[in-house]
């Protein structure tokens, strides 16, 4: 009996799955990696963001001195000296009959007649006055001093649809002469305008030529970068005041109250 030969039994391979699993592991581990790697904060980029917004919105609350490069030692306080009498001596030099400067207590003031600026009731600058404040800012932007612009009125009402009372017309006035000053080159972060309508006279307001009087734009520059005058406006001049009596009788006297003005005399050659 020829004998037959066994055949050989093939096993199935049932490993073959582990293959496919592992490469899938190791695309998920892949995959993972890389959300790690794009969600994984830079903390200096960060930091840098933090503290470029906190600068920006200036957090502490401080605000910029309006003087730059200012040395705080005795060499910074020497230039400061010399520029605010050489601003001082340029002053005078502009002065004529419409512009009275004169040196007080830490600042100096420039009393400009309204008339000499703007017609009756307009907040409009006459050409020759901007001709005059162009010199005036020549001078006052090279200088790093801070600049108050006083606006005043008499007391004659004025009631327009674009100036309902003094206050605004004075106001309109004293922002006019600071904007000439800013087209031609004086810092704005330096200037502040305000307006005082017929508050605080130099004068009376009885005759025409007190109220000429009154009528005014003041240029007040500190020395020590801060403004006094401006808690006590109408200080260092003549200011006058009108005693009455009782039941609102009429005006007895008229008092100034004087404080020591040096007026600005210009240098003779």
């Amino acid at each position: 009996m020829r004998g037959r030969r066994a055949k050989k039994i093939e096993h199935e391979d049932t490993h073959r799955w582990m293959v496919s699993y592992a490469d899938f592991i190791t695309l998920l581990f892949a995959f993972f990696v890389v959300m790690y790697a794009i969600s994984s904060v830079n903390v200096s980029k960060y930091k840098t963001l933090a503290d470029g917004m906190q600068s920006a919105f200036n957090q502490n609350g401080k605000q910029k001195a309006p003087m730059s490069n200012r040395n705080d030692g005795q060499s910074g306080g020497a230039i400061d000296v010399d520029a605010f009498n050489d601003l001082e001596q340029k002053l005078a030099e502009l002065q004529d009959s419409d512009y009275s400067a004169n040196r007080q207590n830490g600042w100096i003031e420039l009393d400009i007649k309204a008339e000499a600026l703007f017609d009756s009731g307009s907040a409009e600058l006459r050409p020759l006055a901007v001709i005059k404040l162009m010199k005036l800012a020549n001078i006052l932007k090279k200088v790093p001093f801070p600049i108050a612009l006083e606006g005043y009125t008499d007391n004659l009402p004025i009631s327009t649809p674009q100036y309902p009372s003094n206050w605004e017309l004075s106001a309109a006035r004293a922002a006019a002469v600071a904007r000439i000053l800013t087209n031609y080159g004086v810092d704005p972060g330096r200037i502040t305008v305000t307006g005082y309508g017929e508050q605080f006279p130099v004068a009376d307001n009885i005759s025409d030529d007190g109220r000429a009087k009154n009528r005014r734009v003041n240029l007040i520059i500190a020395k020590d970068k801060t403004i006094p005058r401006l808690l006590n406006p109408g200080e260092g001049k003549n200011q006058f005041t009108v005693e009455t009596q009782k039941n609102n009788e009429p005006p007895l006297s008229l008092q100034p109250k004087t404080d020591m003005v040096v007026p600005l005399a210009k240098e003779t050659p």
